[in-house]
């Protein structure tokens, strides 16, 4: 007799961590003169069927960082400021979030107000892209979504 544990169980896309839900980020240009402010938009989005719930470790929704060719930080907008308690989204299917960010071209704190630390000199000339590392967790889910890139744009 077979024991019904043992049975195979089928894959089902809609039920793995992070299935349905979307991070991405854009650059409004592929080019920037020197001192330009380079605009940002990250997006998250639940585009499955299912309610789902993140948690984040405090503040932060998400890391933005700014890369160079050779994928090292420029700058990024990392919260240095400890949170009392962990934030909780609902995400309801089809709900989607904006958020517009700009930097301005300056190595540090890609957000200067959000750090101890004053921004640095203007970053070199060159080619650079945006990472996105989303910081929210499914509960009981160690796993967590893949980090969205924005094309390459280049700074003059």
């Amino acid at each position: 007799m077979t024991d019904p544990t043992d049975q195979e169980r089928p894959f089902r896309i809609d039920l793995e961590p992070f299935a349905g839900f979307e991070v991405g980020v854009l650059v409004e240009r592929a080019a920037y003169a020197p001192g330009e402010t380079v605009r940002i938009t990250v997006t998250a989005a639940n585009t499955g069927d299912r309610f789902v719930e993140h948690r984040y470790p405090g503040w932060q929704r998400c890391v933005v960082s700014v890369r160079d060719e050779y994928h090292r930080v420029v700058a990024d907008d990392a919260v240095t400021r400890a949170a009392e308690a962990p934030a909780v989204d609902r995400w309801l299917p089809g709900q989607m979030l904006v958020m517009p960010t700009y930097w301005n071209q300056t190595t540090g704190p890609l957000v200067p107000a959000w750090s101890d630390q004053p921004p640095g000199p203007r970053a070199e000339p060159g080619r650079y892209r945006v990472r996105v590392s989303w910081l929210g967790r499914e509960p009981g889910v160690p796993t967590e979504p893949t980090d969205a890139w924005s094309r390459w744009f280049s700074l003059a």
